[in-house]
């Protein structure tokens, strides 16, 4: 929007009723200029929903990974039992115990 300074100089330098047309030109380009920058900025609201979807999804992954841990933690104990019923050296140690 043009402020009344800047109306009263387009005024002093075309003239009031040439400035007329000018200026109404100006603000309409303006408002919709506005109009338009407005329509693409995030609300409040926007970010606020954008928040409560991150916080669901990082949940979400949070579970994923503990399940994932778990998951390694048992193939890794799958894999030391393995190695302990078909290695020879594991069966060598374990009668050494006895």
């Amino acid at each position: 929007m043009l402020t009344f300074e800047q109306i009263k100089a387009i005024e002093n330098a075309l003239g009031p009723e040439a400035a007329k047309p000018v200026v109404e030109a100006i603000q309409t380009t303006d408002s919709r200029v506005m109009g338009s920058l407005l329509a693409e900025v995030a609300t409040k609201a926007d970010v606020a929903n954008l928040e409560i979807r991150m916080v669901d999804r990082f949940g979400a992954m949070d579970s994923r990974l503990a399940r994932l841990e778990n998951m390694v933690k048992v193939l890794i104990g799958l894999t030391a039992l393995a190695i302990a019923f078909f290695s020879p050296v594991a069966e060598k140690l374990l009668g050494g115990l006895k």
